[in-house]
């Protein structure tokens, strides 16, 4: 018995490793992502840094934008007064279709971010389920949106905890 308890503990920090960690080219910042997603490697928006997909239409999205401001608010400070409605009303504009789920803080390495659960209209009738974390840190605001088909939401559920979970803030500067 206790050689094979041995054997796992061995054998368990292997397993651990084989996953791929994204590090940022960019940005001090890296995560693990989990067993059949991947880097995609074309990505046309400017503020998109890292998109990981699964390939079934489900994404993992890192962007971080630099805003002129004179605010010395967080996001959260920034979010808690509007209404869920209010949300709701900007993001139709952008959708056609919003409908928040919930909204929060998020502890992710030891940073509140806040959240939005939101889901948006996709094709064939289907929604795509929006888990949005936003942290401020100067001018800038690092986001994530960890996108899912609806009818994907318990596979894609773990692969996210992964990656958040992993999720380490380094620096937050230009490297």
């Amino acid at each position: 018995m206790l050689h094979k308890l041995l054997i796992l503990l061995v054998l368990f920090p292997i397993t651990n490793f084989s996953q791929t960690k994204f590090t940022s080219s960019k940005y001090n910042y890296s995560f693990i992502i989990p067993d059949g997603w991947h880097v995609k490697d074309k990505i046309y928006n400017p503020d998109v840094d890292a998109k990981i997909v699964d390939g079934k239409g489900n994404s993992f999205i890192v962007s971080i934008k630099t805003f002129p401001t004179t605010t010395k608010q967080t996001i959260k400070q920034q979010m808690v007064p509007i209404t869920t409605q209010e949300l709701e009303e900007q993001f139709n504009a952008i959708y056609g279709t919003a409908r928040i789920v919930k909204r929060g803080t998020f502890i992710i390495d030891l940073k509140e971010f806040y959240y939005l659960h939101m889901l948006t209209p996709f094709e064939n009738g289907l929604q795509l389920y929006h888990k949005q974390f936003a942290y401020s840190y100067g001018n800038r605001v690092l986001t994530i949106d960890a996108c899912s088909i609806e009818t994907y939401l318990d596979e894609t559920t773990p692969a996210f905890a992964i990656m958040l979970d992993t999720f380490k803030l380094l620096n937050l500067k230009n490297k």
